[in-house]
């Protein structure tokens, strides 16, 4: 593992191109250590996906359009006409990947400092066996158990702690 540092990449968020944000995350995974790192978009769903730790990570990440413009929720706009609403779109989408940099550098941080594992920083992201994510499998459980107030039954996985003692050998 590679030393981390983000701090050069802390600035304002609509000012940075998409383009220089997905460079970003993509230098930084690969210092951390990361492979077949992939970013992908189509349509306003944005994707980032690789390999690290032993393990394969996926990000599907929708941008959601800021309060105020036409898409958003109150479907209110702010900025009138087709070139005010395309910057209102690019000032978006800077935004949108810009956290996500600074979301990215976080969690490698932590992960390099040894605050948390890469696995627990991104274990939502986590691709299972069948090719689907921990958030994937889990989403619809944890719905089903606040909709019952019941505590969920994690399909085949291992008390906590027996998963604990599995890896403490």
């Amino acid at each position: 593992m590679a030393i981390y540092d983000s701090r050069s990449f802390y600035t304002r968020g609509d000012s940075i191109t998409v383009g220089a944000s997905r460079d970003h995350i993509e230098r930084s995974l690969l210092t951390f250590g990361a492979t077949d790192v992939l970013l992908s978009q189509r349509g306003h769903v944005n994707a980032i996906s690789f390999r690290a730790c032993g393990r394969q990570f996926r990000m599907v990440l929708p941008l959601v359009p800021a309060k105020g413009h036409a898409n958003a929720p109150d479907g209110v706009s702010e900025a009138p006409g087709r070139d005010a609403s395309a910057r209102v779109l690019e000032l978006d989408a800077r935004r949108f990947w810009h956290a996500l940099a600074l979301s990215t550098d976080a969690k490698l941080a932590a992960a390099t400092a040894g605050v948390a594992t890469l696995e627990s920083e991104f274990l939502a992201h986590v691709v299972l066996p069948g090719n689907q994510t921990v958030m994937d499998e889990l989403e619809p459980v944890i719905a089903s158990a606040y909709r019952s107030g019941q505590r969920p039954t994690i399909g085949t996985a291992c008390p906590p702690t027996a998963a604990r003692a599995n890896t403490m050998t």
